[in-house]
Parts: C-alpha cells; structure tokens; sequence
C-alpha cells in the first residue's frame, strides 16, 4: 500500500467516526443542532455582498426529513474534517484508533494473548496469563486460569447470551449486565478487558491521542507486521480505575490491532493492575461452538442464571 492510499483510508475512518459523532441517535437533540445551523444559513454572501434568504415559515415542532437531517450532519462533517487535517497528529491518530475499531467489529476470529501485572504490596510484581478469541465486537471467549491449579475458567459470548464455564460448579449464562456485575465480584479474574474493541473504543473518547512513528512487530508466529504506533494519554485523572496511558500498535494495511498495552502509574505503596498487554497471535477459524458454553465443557453441567442466588 502507498503512502498515498494508506492516508486516504485513515481519512475515510475519520470521516466514518466524525459522522457516527456528527449524527447520534438522540434525534431531538440532532434537530436542534439541524435548526441552529439552518438559522445561520438564513444569510448567506454573493459576490461580496450579503443577500437574505426568505425562508417559508416552519412548524419547529415538525421533525425536519432524515435526508435534511443527514445532509446537514454531511456539511458539518467537512468542517470537522478540515479542523481535524489542521491538528495533523492528534487527528491522524484518532483515525488510525477508529479504524482499528472498525477492523475488531469484523466477523474474523482472532486469538489474542492476554498479560495482566498486578502489583501486590506483600508478593510485588506478578503476571498472569490469558487467551482472548474474539469474532466481531459481540463473540469472545476468555480462557483464565483459576485458582486451582491446572484448570481455568472461560467466559465469553455468543452474540446473544453471555455465559460463565467455572473449572467446578454449574454453568452460568445471563445478559451483559449480569456478566459484568459477575466479573467485578471476582477477585480471581485480574482482567478489566473482556474484549479488544472495548479497550479501543474507550481509548478514542477518554484519551489525548498522540502518532508516534511507524515500527516493525514480529508476532509469536514468526510474522512480521509494519505497525503506526498511537499512544493515548488519560484526559482527566478523576477516575483512577481507568489506565493512565494507552498505546496501540495497529497493522497499517488492514488496521488490525497488534498490539494494545494498558498501564496505569502505581506508586511505591499502591496495590492494582499495574499493566496489561494484549498481541495478536494468530486468525484462523474455530469450531461452530466455540463461542458458547457447550464448546468449553464435556458431559453434563447444571446451568443456573446469573443473577440467581442459587
């Protein structure tokens, strides 16, 4: 790919982006936006002068058409994209950030291999070890080590249900909320993340993003990949859950993510996630079942809802 056609496909990610931005779902808000700008244009200059555009009365109670509606979002599509040529880093990084997002969202099974450090102010620095298959934005298995050894646990989703494969006990199955409330009880599970697109999705709206230079990654698998590296800098320090800096690796053909690192700036006496790194390891197709309960146990288990108490 040429320099040339590697700029326009990080411009039409940007553009996708700032449109999505531009054109939310709120319609009432989008209207009000809509009739600010049809006011402004109510006076537009011709050859220097300025002439009024006599406007028929409108009903502002009246939804304006979609088509309007879009074709105003459009317009000020243009403007954002100008303003956002002009910032050349900052906007170039959000492209690349947004169009590895659009790569996640792909229907492609992916491994990922997953490291958490976790600092403990008693056993200091300790890295524990995960596999992440993900599909799409909505398909992911995580394989976790549990507690006793040898075995692991695996959670993920098909799509529809999310489910919870312990390594001893019922099967767990419920909705997204239910997994997430889960999840956040377990002390056991040492990853924030169950997904690459959510790390990315969080590091386009609450991070100052910075194009750093291009760099060459060689995957476990021996492959070697050409990667634009983006690092982003927490905005506000308000919530201290969140990492401080989060850098991308992003494959510059195709705009899937090499690499994402997480880390957040422990100090001496702090105890926590102290970094995450998550690399690529391979694509390749997996078993029909692969993103369901049934794919990760043999014989029969009991299954129980999430949010039961039994």
């Amino acid at each position: 790919m040429t320099e040339n056609e590697r700029q326009l496909e990080l411009r039409e990610a940007m553009i996708e982006a700032l449109l999505e931005s531009a054109y939310d779902s709120d319609s009432a808000a989008n209207e009000r936006r809509i009739e600010n700008v049809m006011n402004r244009l109510e006076t537009v200059e011709i050859g220097g002068g300025q002439a009024a555009i006599q406007s028929p009365p409108r009903n502002r109670s009246r939804r304006l058409p979609r088509w309007i509606s879009l074709a105003v979002a459009v317009s000020v599509l243009v403007t954002l994209v100008v303003v956002f040529q002009a910032t050349g880093s900052s906007g170039y990084a959000l492209a690349t950030v947004n169009r590895s997002i659009a790569a996640a969202r792909e229907l492609f099974a992916r491994r990922y291999s997953v490291t958490v450090t976790v600092c403990n102010a008693s056993q200091g620095a300790v890295d524990i070890k995960s596999d992440l298959y993900v599909e799409g934005n909505k398909r992911f298995a995580l394989r976790h080590p549990a507690l006793i050894p040898g075995t692991s646990i695996w959670l993920g989703s098909d799509g529809n249900e999310t489910w919870i494969v312990p390594a001893i006990g019922p099967v767990r199955v419920g909705d997204e909320t239910a997994l997430g409330r889960w999840v956040s009880q377990q002390q056991q599970l040492s990853t924030p993340y169950l997904h690459v697109s959510t790390i990315l999705a969080r590091m386009a709206q609450g991070y100052r993003l910075e194009k750093k230079s291009i760099v060459i990654l060689t995957r476990a698998d021996g492959t070697v990949v050409e990667c634009q590296h983006i690092i982003g800098h927490l905005k506000s320090n308000r919530n201290d859950k969140l990492p401080d800096t989060i850098s991308l690796w992003a494959d510059v053909e195709t705009g899937v993510a090499q690499r994402v690192e997480a880390i957040w700036n422990l100090s001496a006496n702090e105890s926590g996630h102290q970094k995450i790194v998550i690399e690529l390891v391979e694509s390749h197709d997996l078993s029909d079942d692969w993103f369901t309960a049934e794919g990760h146990y043999s014989g029969n288990r009991r299954k129980l809802r999430l949010d039961s108490d039994d």
